[in-house]
């Protein structure tokens, strides 16, 4: 479908202004990893509390979720983003201008909400303009795209913010989202057969009943959400306080290191989605190629559990590496429901995905608060970090098992190699 617009045009026209978005998007995500230091000191936060102001993100962005899946398969999906992007504008002047940790809480709840749209609208555009089978590779890129917003977050922002203030950067950020908005409500095109069609789409109710009752839906899930989250919190945070209080990183020094996961993740993005789109074209399910590519994120959290002081830089890079697996769910699932349910199926996963990652991202910070460091205030003994990933390896395991339980039903199995 892209015919009509040429490649140079559809990226340009369509790819380009939805790439932007999702940059602001992921860059805003794990921006906190970077500056952590300097809002626990001006802010006088301790490791819950960091948790809390960090997650309330991922709590907001969850739950737009809800009411998105319905609007993306309803409406024009760029105009929805267009219209949540506002949120997110006024979320990063709110976060700039706090004077207290409840005002930097409201800010960070207001840019969830603003960005929760990024990705899925991104995911659903291309569900309208592309056939099926270059999917996963569109979806691939798109998900590095995240991943080099997430590499802007760490060295150079800790660059910028050697030239200017961190409520200055998201002052910028705010007009620079605002611009975007304009863009996708206004410059974007639609594809020539769609329209907002609220009457042809199934009822709400009936939609996401398509999807909730769906037996294949929660038996693939639970992995490859929990390993997303594992990443979302660790990325989004907690690799940061890992690298001062484990690897013994100054604050000021843990740039560097964060961009690894962020390379990591970027590079398997797309190495994934290229072998995820060979491998459908071939017959395999890719529903089953993103679970048991899911697993080896169990690989990648080995270095992180056993505290491995003399290789932070191949801890980061591994994790990265083995932690997105699970985002190829976003172009594995939908393709096994009707396609007017797309949106909702694409939504689903990215609640269940960031309702974990909020609980995960809080979870790991009351774990860690109970081991303060016996030698310096507002530092945190490797003891903590070390339970608290003994925690999610033992969460993914029962996410196996019950995968595999699962798909003892032969109905199952073959609804997997099913394209709707």
């Amino acid at each position: 479908m892209t015919s009509s617009l040429g490649r140079a045009g559809f990226f340009l026209r369509i790819t380009l202004p939805l790439a932007i978005g999702y940059l602001i998007s992921y860059g805003l995500r794990t921006i906190n990893a970077a500056i952590a230091p300097t809002l626990t000191r001006e802010f006088n936060l301790d490791a819950a509390d960091l948790g809390l102001l960090t997650a309330a993100y991922f709590l907001a962005f969850g739950l737009t979720q809800l009411p998105l899946g319905g609007l993306l398969d309803r409406f024009r999906p760029r105009r929805v983003e267009a219209a949540l992007l506002v949120s997110c504008a006024a979320g990063c002047v709110a976060f700039a201008t706090a004077e207290s940790g409840w005002l930097l809480i409201v800010g960070r709840a207001l840019i969830g909400v603003g960005v929760a749209a990024c990705l899925m609208a991104a995911l659903r555009t291309f569900g309208l303009w592309l056939a099926p089978s270059r999917m996963p590779m569109a979806n691939g890129l798109m998900l590095a795209v995240g991943n080099a917003g997430a590499i802007l977050s760490t060295a150079p922002v800790l660059w910028l913010l050697g030239m200017i203030t961190w409520r200055q950067l998201f002052l910028s950020v705010a007009v620079l989202t605002a611009v975007v908005a304009f863009w996708l409500a206004f410059l974007v095109p639609d594809p020539n057969d769609h329209r907002d069609a609220a009457a042809s789409e199934p009822r709400l109710v009936t939609g996401w009943s398509t999807v909730l009752r769906s037996r294949l839906f929660w038996t693939i899930v639970p992995l490859p959400c929990l390993t997303s989250a594992i990443g979302l919190a660790v990325q989004g945070l907690w690799a940061g306080p890992w690298l001062v209080d484990v690897a013994g990183f100054a604050p000021d020094a843990i740039g560097g290191a964060l961009l690894w996961i962020s390379a990591g993740m970027l590079l398997a993005n797309v190495v994934l989605g290229n072998v995820m789109g060979w491998l459908m074209q071939r017959g395999v399910a890719p529903a089953l190629f993103c679970f048991l590519a899911s697993m080896f994120a169990l690989l990648g959290q080995l270095p992180l559990l056993l505290s491995w002081q003399s290789a932070p830089i191949f801890a980061m890079a591994l994790f990265g590496l083995t932690h997105v697996a699970g985002n190829q769910s976003f172009a594995a699932l939908p393709i096994c429901f009707p396609k007017a349910v797309h949106g909702r199926v694409t939504t689903m996963i990215n609640f269940v995905m960031f309702a974990i990652g909020f609980a995960l991202q809080w979870g790991i910070g009351v774990i860690v608060n109970r081991f303060p460091s016996s030698t310096a205030v507002g530092h945190y003994d490797a003891t903590g970090y070390e339970l608290a990933f003994f925690a999610l390896l033992v969460m993914q395991v029962l996410c196996i098992g019950w995968t595999l339980w699962g798909l003892r039903r032969r109905d199952l199995r073959a609804q997997l190699q099913g394209v709707a």
